[in-house]
């Protein structure tokens, strides 16, 4: 033990004064900032004490005034007394000015309003000076939220609440205000409704809307939503990433949104990749998938909990992109129809993965989740579909697409247009490997590319030597209005059918 700080004495000419309770505690720098004593809203509703369990957390959510410490030495610099109560998810600290809003948390507003009573009227948004608690600027009209962030490099303090879907209750999130946060001036005021607090990110905000489900991207200059380029075809977009069910909230760091997707998933926040799962390991009701200093840290946080997963257990994982590790997402955007200029059609595949030279490939049959509805249809309908790990495959790269196809195919075709346009010309990449142990000579088969002979007498294994290795067939200046049509033909009597992995398309210029 260093040393033991107590907070000043409550009414010390009492025959018996006492300390109050840390009901708050932060850290600024050199500043040590507490909260003395909790604001016990639920006397505000007037009910016995077996009548308002419920609100007995928010008895917990704010303190009665805020103590400003040297955090070396102990001594107290300034004090300062709440009218109704520091929230305590809306203090934030910067650039020498404390920011805190003093008043009612939404969940007791929302009691008294059933009640038919409105909240007082001494509700504020203060910034202090941090050194001596001097109001710097203060806010009485529009304070209505919970929730206070900053953005150091922009200067900018939000005010908002709260929502989360098992953490905060009655915290609908209605409205946002920024402010310039050395003079309060209010840069932009937006109603957007939103269910999760706002993530502050570089000049963005990351935030979820509808459900809890679905996040979106917001300007942070501007409160104006961001829009990214469709990889298919290149066209602005609504930025969005969607989750699969499950409790908790989104956390962000620089590449990566991590949050539970039915398991622990996360959402490439670097190359918009899509959102990925690490599964059967199950992240707790609080989020516990924390990055810091290139370690994705996953404490458990399950002991209490009854949902089955296969793997209760404390893990911590670092990036390895040269081993064989297979990274599948879905994405929940909808192809609007526009002419595709790159994408890539993984048959077989558990889900979407994006390459590093752009190319979203997408899972065909769609079974990993959310893809976007790019029509692709194979003759017969329901080839042999097989996959087997990127591991057993031999090869430089793209082992992942060749792990995975299908055996069977006499045709594929693949809509890159909702309507005729003028013909544009695509350079095709055929992906195969052989999936079974023969020899040369027992599958061969012909490729035609829109009505023209591309293949002849090819021999998957006579090329690659061995089974299960990786060989890309290139084609150039292939003409498209809007169906890419390739058929196979088997040469043989062998009985072993055509069989192929993967179709990269991409457009000249």
């Amino acid at each position: 033990t260093l040393d033991v700080f107590t907070l000043p004495l409550i009414n010390p000419e009492a025959r018996r004064p006492s300390s109050p309770e840390w009901a708050y505690i932060g850290v600024y720098e050199d500043k040590l900032i507490g909260g003395y004593g909790f604001v016990h809203f639920s006397d505000l509703l007037q009910r016995k004490k077996a009548e308002y369990s419920q609100n007995e957390d928010f008895d917990k959510s704010a303190s009665k005034g805020l103590v400003v410490m040297d955090r070396f030495t102990g001594d107290v610099l300034w004090k300062i007394d709440a009218r109704l109560g520091f929230l305590h998810n809306g203090i934030a600290a910067a650039n020498n000015i404390l920011y805190c809003l003093d008043k009612l948390p939404p969940h007791i507003e929302d009691q008294l309003a059933r009640r038919g009573k409105e909240p007082p009227n001494t509700y504020r948004l203060l910034a202090l000076d941090v050194q001596t608690g001097k109001p710097v600027w203060e806010k009485n009209n529009d304070v209505f939220g919970s929730f206070l962030s900053y953005s150091e490099k922009h200067d900018i303090l939000l005010q908002s609440t709260r929502p989360s879907r098992d953490t905060v209750r009655n915290e609908n999130g209605k409205r946002i205000i920024a402010y310039k946060a050395s003079n309060g001036a209010v840069l932009w005021d937006s109603p957007r409704e939103y269910t999760t607090f706002p993530i502050l990110h570089g000049d963005r905000i990351i935030m979820g809307v509808k459900s809890a489900n679905d996040y979106i991207l917001l300007n942070l200059l501007t409160g104006e939503q961001l829009d990214r380029s469709d990889p298919m075809t290149g066209e602005n977009i609504p930025w969005a990433l969607k989750r699969y069910y499950g409790c908790n909230y989104p956390l962000a760091s620089e590449h990566l949104i991590t949050f539970r997707s039915g398991s622990a998933g996360y959402f490439d926040f670097e190359n918009n990749a899509g959102t990925g799962n690490f599964g059967g390991l199950k992240t707790g009701c609080t989020n516990s998938i924390i990055a810091a200093d290139g370690v994705l840290n996953i404490p458990d946080y399950t002991r209490t909990c009854n949902c089955a997963y296969q793997n209760q257990t404390s893990i911590a994982l670092v990036h390895m992109p040269d081993f064989d590790i297979e990274t599948w997402t879905f994405n929940a955007f909808e192809w609007d129809g526009k002419p595709v200029r790159r994408t890539g059609i993984n048959f077989g595949a558990p889900g979407d993965r994006l390459a590093d030279n752009g190319t979203l490939w997408l899972d065909s049959p769609s079974i990993g989740g959310e893809s976007p509805d790019l029509p692709v249809s194979t003759i017969p309908e329901k080839p042999d579909w097989y996959r087997y790990h990127s591991s057993r495959m031999n090869g430089e790269e793209y082992k992942w697409i060749a792990a995975s196809g299908g055996k069977g195919l006499s045709s594929v075709r693949i809509i890159l247009a909702q309507e005729p346009v003028k013909t544009k010309t695509y350079t095709v990449k055929l992906f195969f490997a052989e999936p079974d142990n023969i020899k040369p000579g027992v599958r061969v088969f012909d490729v035609i590319m829109q009505g023209k002979r591309k293949l002849k007498n090819f021999d998957i294994v006579k090329e690659t030597d061995k089974p299960r290795t990786v060989l890309i067939k290139t084609f150039k200046n292939i003409k498209v209005d809007k169906e890419l049509v390739i058929d196979f033909t088997a040469v043989n009597s062998s009985g072993m059918k055509p069989v192929i992995s993967g179709i990269e398309i991409i457009a000249k210029n």
